[in-house]
């Protein structure tokens, strides 16, 4: 069973962590907010793993911070309680439980947390919809959506609320495709069905590390036997830059683009209804409702794509959510800037690399599989760059993380060292945080825009 319960954890890591995490982050005086989390939260584990990159823990744990206690409409067992809906849509039984308890905490009404969808207020009960649209198709919103959520009534939400609520709701379900797919991953002699939660050994020790131990390379065996070598990905990325002078046709990149869209649907689907535990079916509706490839071979798409020139985060998804929240819209812009531009400049063995086009390849087909087009990028670059082993796991930690695996996780990027795997598979949650954002911000723009 794939799932970390909460009181196993804390029984088995926190009385040992305690003493020592805030030595191994080396955390400043001024980071209190960053301090209390590493060194009190029980969801240390998760920040050992993204402490391999302190200025996007950093980063990261400042937006969690303050969309769950910071100012904002909705009241705090609220925040709690979205952040179950959300989790629960991944199946990620770790969260569920420890939002459960805070919910507790913060005065929730325990009926709500035992009987879940069956027990809550109206209101709550009508982010279900966006909260499914969002986590796995959010393409499907619309304006009427926005418009339906915030008509006059004594069960409707007001729209700061709502879009206070969406991002609450867009953060847990990339914070559930993490830990999912690599926290739980990176865990020593992690077995799927049967996981002694009591004996869990951080893989990585990054007391006085730097971010990029060379020696920590990912593969079991000789580099001369991975079929994904670096070398031969940094010859081809010298082969990009060259042909970057003469870049092609708006129309041949309109192809490129969805020759990749449809290849998405060629990289194996984890097609399968989930299996939704016990624990969290109360809050989990419509299981039947996943994912689906956005572009299909032999059917055109229901749906636009949706390109980045027309709607983009620093022009107008920045500027509708700041308009209710600035402090919130301004975290989670520093939160992208921080991921994408993320580097130190190795790659396996290798120093002084320049990592953009690797690390602009993976934004994109990640976002690529969420229907956005970035219409200047060569996505004839995706495929020369990421190995089809790489593109499969990242659909599946971006679109069905609750089926990642060890075997396929360790089948990746074997011949790089382990913290830029964690790289990458930040960068996945980071880009659909963004895409859904993208979708449900101009669908709140379009709902200004007819209201007025």
């Amino acid at each position: 069973k794939k799932s970390l319960e909460m009181s196993s954890i804390v029984e088995s890591k926190m009385e040992d962590d305690m003493d020592d995490i805030e030595e191994e982050f080396e955390i400043s005086e001024p980071d209190d907010i960053i301090a209390d989390y590493v060194t009190n939260n029980h969801q240390n584990i998760h920040w050992k793993v993204m402490g391999e990159h302190i200025e996007y823990l950093t980063s990261f744990l400042k937006t969690h911070h303050a969309l769950l206690t910071g100012d904002g409409p909705l009241p705090a067992p609220t925040r709690h309680f979205i952040a179950i809906l959300a989790s629960a849509r991944f199946s990620c039984s770790f969260l569920v439980e420890s939002h459960k308890e805070e919910f507790l905490k913060l005065g929730g009404k325990k009926d709500w947390v035992e009987k879940g969808l069956a027990a809550v207020p109206k209101k709550i009960l009508k982010l279900y919809e966006l909260n499914m649209i969002l986590a796995h198709r959010p393409w499907m919103l619309t304006a009427q959506h926005i418009t339906d959520l915030t008509a006059p009534g004594a069960d409707n939400w007001s729209l700061s609320e709502l879009v206070y609520a969406i991002v609450l709701m867009v953060h847990f379900h990339s914070f559930a495709s993490f830990i999912q797919s690599c926290v739980l991953m990176e865990e020593r002699d992690n077995q799927k069905e049967n996981l002694n939660t009591r004996h869990l050994t951080p893989v990585i020790s990054c007391k006085k590390a730097p971010p990029y131990d060379c020696t920590q390379i990912t593969h079991k065996g000789s580099p001369n036997t991975e079929s994904y070598k670096v070398d031969q990905l940094l010859q081809k990325m010298q082969i990009l830059r060259g042909k970057q002078q003469s870049p092609p046709p708006q129309e041949e990149l309109k192809s490129r683009f969805q020759t990749v869209s449809l290849n998405c649907s060629d990289v194996a689907n984890c097609a399968q209804v989930p299996v939704v535990e016990p624990d969290m079916g109360q809050f989990v509706r419509d299981v039947d409702f996943q994912y689906v490839d956005f572009a299909r071979r032999g059917r055109e798409s229901e749906f636009p794509t949706f390109r980045i020139q027309d709607f983009n985060w620093d022009e107008e998804g920045y500027s509708m959510i700041s308009q209710f929240n600035d402090d919130v819209a301004q975290l989670l812009d520093d939160k992208f800037r921080t991921i994408y531009n993320l580097t130190y400049r190795t790659m396996g063995r290798h120093s002084s690399i320049d990592t953009s086009l690797f690390r602009r390849a993976s934004w994109n087909y990640i976002q690529c599989l969420w229907g956005i087009r970035h219409d200047d990028y060569d996505y004839a670059e995706v495929n020369d760059l990421l190995h089809r082993n790489l593109k499969k796991y990242i659909k599946t930690a971006s679109c069905y993380p609750e089926h990642c695996s060890k075997v396929e996780y360790d089948n990746i990027m074997k011949d790089f060292n382990t913290s830029e795997k964690i790289h990458v598979l930040m960068l996945v949650g980071e880009a659909k945080v963004q895409s859904s954002l993208l979708y449900s911000m101009r669908a709140v723009s379009m709902h200004f825009n007819t209201s007025i």
